[in-house]
């Protein structure tokens, strides 16, 4: 399920991701998202106590996580919501309910999504004859300078200004880079750098 504004304005996945979350996660709870979902979550949820916990790619990988009893809801910015209290399966006409409540409780859409903004995120799709090759290559280098990475998918390093991702499409013979930070300079630095990565590791 995805939605528009009272205006036509389209809503990215992060945006409404975050809308629904933080209308369901309070102090010292938790929600599952995959790894490349954006900083604002994060960023929304620390202000009233509730966590973040990252998974692969997939609502399928969403729905295993929200079986864990701290974790209220999951949500993949593709348009899969979940409510474990009411189904660990992403159901579209539960969203869209829920979003209407949500609106009829706080106001407009466009007042909502305002309060909460975006940050830059920069991507880049990269066609490679050996996707698996040039992931394991890449694994390594970014581990050994980073030793926090986060591998469950790809490899996503977090950095003081933002993060970057750079992981193997599941569908196609891509890599993927996207990266993310609080202000457009920044995000352009990020992106800059894990570009790199996957220049020097290409062959």
């Amino acid at each position: 399920m995805m939605a528009v504004d009272e205006n036509g304005n389209f809503l990215s996945g992060d945006v409404l991701l975050t809308l629904f979350a933080r209308q369901r996660a309070g102090d010292g709870q938790t929600i599952a998202t995959p790894v490349d979902t954006s900083l604002i979550v994060e960023d929304v949820l620390a202000k009233q106590g509730a966590d973040v916990v990252r998974t692969q790619v997939g609502d399928v990988y969403v729905a295993e996580r929200a079986t864990e009893s701290n974790v209220v809801f999951g949500g993949e910015q593709s348009g899969a919501w979940i409510w474990p209290d009411q189904t660990l399966c992403p159901d579209g006409s539960l969203a869209a309910c829920r979003l209407a409540e949500l609106v009829a409780q706080n106001g407009p859409l466009s007042e909502l999504t305002t309060e909460i903004g975006q940050y830059p995120i920069r991507r880049k799709n990269i066609e490679v004859a050996d996707k698996t090759g040039l992931m394991e290559r890449l694994s390594d280098a970014v581990t050994d300078r980073y030793a926090d990475a986060n591998t469950i998918d790809g490899v996503r390093v977090s950095l003081d200004k933002g993060w970057f991702l750079i992981r193997a499409s599941g569908t196609e013979p891509l890599v993927r880079i996207a990266a993310e930070a609080r202000d457009p300079d920044a995000a352009d630095a990020v992106f800059e750098m894990a570009d790199e990565f996957v220049a020097e590791h290409m062959n």
